[in-house]
């Protein structure tokens, strides 16, 4: 077992990494007090990484007062409530006669977003790139659900791991997003999980004369869905600010209803997205000569 020692005025501070196990944990969460009240959404994060096989050992561990079996909890309170629910025994860095001083600066940073990351392993345009993996795995996973709280987070291993598996799709549809969203009329995550889903659905379609007519709007006669989706995202508003009355979800769900009106030739006048609507699927593949025959 790994160990250190550093020389302080009252006794050394130590580490190790534990196994530490659901009873174990729940032991030491006995000795958790003045703490400030755990975030079950956090919780439930980390509990579900641990399941995923996600969990690794890091700087971030747990810290004591003393020694661990006798002391003061000071830090990881949420790690430990997570290993108790879990089930599970994972490894786990211990800090013991840390002083009890350092509680007040301990946890006061922020965790690296799944963007960071991204930039950091040099991809481009890693913000949209990140957000766009989530609502994709969103969609997927819970298309009716709003998208808020624990259960709409994604740990960066997930955002890494459908990188992995979706390189080329997933970039492509940011490239794409970009474009349309060039008059900032629609927002860049909602274009991108559009693109990508659609695509995905649909990939005998040629999207060139979709994506051109969003995006320009030029030459569309009432009753165009391309046109449907242009007007009911300028009746949303962006304003001098930018600022949007609708979220990526809503949008979303415009864009794929009048994907679904194109792909098809239905015409539509106007289009609505309503709070608690159940979201769209995008039309599958229709086979070879009726596919290409409602695209020309």
């Amino acid at each position: 077992m790994d160990t250190s020692q550093v020389a302080t005025q009252g006794p050394p501070l130590s580490s190790s990494i534990m196994d530490i196990t659901p009873s174990i944990a729940t032991e030491m969460i006995s000795r958790n007090y003045g703490n400030r009240p755990l975030d079950k959404g956090r919780v439930t994060h980390l509990r579900e990484a641990i399941h995923r096989g996600e969990w690794l050992v890091s700087h971030q561990g747990i810290a004591f007062s003393g020694s661990w079996s006798n002391s003061r909890l000071l830090d990881g309170q949420h790690r430990l409530e997570a290993i108790r629910i879990s089930g599970q025994t994972v490894p786990v860095l211990v800090f013991e006669n840390v002083p009890p001083e350092t509680f007040s600066v301990m946890d006061t940073g922020r965790s690296r977003t799944a963007s960071s990351i991204l930039s950091i392993q040099g991809e481009q345009d890693a913000s949209l790139l990140a957000a766009a993996i989530r609502h994709i795995y969103l969609f997927q996973s819970m298309p009716d659900t709003e998208w808020k709280g624990h259960s709409s987070r994604l740990t960066n291993s997930q955002v890494l791991k459908f990188l992995k598996e979706n390189r080329e799709a997933v970039v492509q549809a940011c490239g794409i997003a970009r474009l349309m969203s060039k008059e900032r009329l629609i927002i860049p995550t909602a274009a991108a999980v559009g693109y990508y889903t659609t695509r995905e659905a649909s990939p005998g379609v040629d999207q060139e004369p979709w994506v051109e007519g969003v995006t320009t709007g030029a030459d569309l006669s009432p009753g165009d869905p391309r046109l449907a989706l242009r007007n009911a995202l300028i009746s949303l508003g962006t304003g001098t600010s930018g600022r949007r009355r609708s979220d990526s979800r809503g949008q979303l769900g415009l864009y794929l209803k009048a994907w679904n009106a194109w792909v098809l030739q239905k015409p539509v006048k106007q289009l609505r997205f309503q709070r608690g609507e159940k979201m769209p699927r995008p039309v599958h593949a229709l086979p070879g000569d009726l596919l290409n025959s409602l695209t020309q």
